[in-house]
């Protein structure tokens, strides 16, 4: 994006003369779209998330697991955000929409959130313990992230200080080649669900990650076709509350509240919690957001998101929490 001052520049020079390879560099680009981008590093961040989760998973770990890719995703956005203009549309489109958004993610933060507060797991703590656990959970991860974010921003002022991207040859070169990768990658995934049966439930998660973005990518754009979108923003608030929806019956039947569930069937609903929900669902755009608003929309946003998600995860998992008994294994 161009700031105020160069626009006003361009504007006393007068429009540059555009010559037949840069107008038809500036058609490639345009036909080739963000579309291969999002689907590429959307990919690419469920498996940083998947593993950055699994790396941090380990007995007595002093805190969750699911915190650092928030940070790590969180970090790159502030990063790229600073640095937009070095990038092509498509390219910075790609790496916030696809990567940032796929390596954080909104529901399952929420879900952890929620197994905190009403002690699903059984612990023998007391109310006020399960209380100060889901407080915990949230006030950590919103610090962290918005932490995270301002770190990046200082990242990307200090790298990429003075630079300016160019539409030209080589930027249509990279969005190509982030396409054809991006074929490569689905195939490669493909390929692994057939084959790997002990990745499976990883490899579908990366196909239907995706997907979530793409949600999200598409609801993005009610964030500046309403009005209140000034004080709310609408694309995204939708897309976590629907991720977060998908995932409490995800996580219903994962437990076995309506049926019993088999191997292959904990291997599918895994990959659409960490696959499909873990993309449509976001932190580091939510963060960024926070950002954005002022004091009392950033509060009132904030608070809108935490209690509406909460009360779909009590809609749906509370009641069969508080009375299934189940005796059979589960996922």
């Amino acid at each position: 994006m161009e700031t105020r001052a160069s626009k006003e520049a361009g504007e006393e020079e007068g429009p540059a003369e555009q010559t037949p390879e840069t107008e038809r560099s500036n058609t490639m680009t345009r036909s080739v779209g963000p579309v291969p981008g999002l689907v590429l590093f959307s990919m690419l961040g469920v498996l940083i998330r998947i593993y950055t989760t699994r790396l941090f998973a380990y007995k007595d770990a002093p805190t969750y697991a699911l915190i650092w890719p928030q940070i790590l995703g969180c970090l790159i956005m502030g990063a790229l955000t600073r640095s937009r203009h070095t990038l092509s549309p498509s390219l910075y489109t790609g790496l916030t929409t696809g990567l940032c958004g796929s390596i954080t993610t909104f529901s399952s933060w929420q879900l952890l959130v929620y197994t905190q507060f009403f002690n699903t797991d059984k612990g023998e703590h007391s109310k006020f313990n399960n209380f100060l656990g889901g407080v915990s959970v949230l006030v950590t991860t919103m610090t962290c992230a918005l932490g995270a974010l301002r770190a990046g921003f200082g990242a990307g002022d200090m790298v990429c200080a003075g630079r300016r991207c160019n539409t030209n040859k080589w930027t249509c070169k990279c969005d190509y080649t982030v396409a054809v990768v991006c074929v490569l990658g689905v195939m490669a995934a493909c390929v692994v669900v057939g084959k790997a049966h002990d990745t499976r439930s990883v490899s579908i998660g990366v196909l239907l990650g995706p997907a979530g973005t793409l949600v999200r990518w598409k609801l993005s754009k009610l964030n500046t076709r309403h009005g209140t979108a000034r004080s709310l923003p609408i694309g995204t608030l939708v897309a976590n509350i629907a991720g977060c929806a998908v995932l409490a019956t995800v996580h219903t039947l994962q437990s076995g509240g309506i049926v019993r569930p088999s191997h292959t069937s904990c291997q599918v609903l895994a990959s659409i919690s960490d696959g499909f929900c873990g993309c449509i669902t976001t932190i580091s755009t939510f963060a960024y957001e926070l950002h954005t608003l002022s004091p009392r929309q950033s509060t009132t946003y904030t608070i809108v998101s935490i209690v509406t998600t909460q009360c779909l995860f009590i809609l749906i998992c509370g009641i069969y929490f508080e009375t299934a008994h189940v005796d059979y294994p589960i996922c």
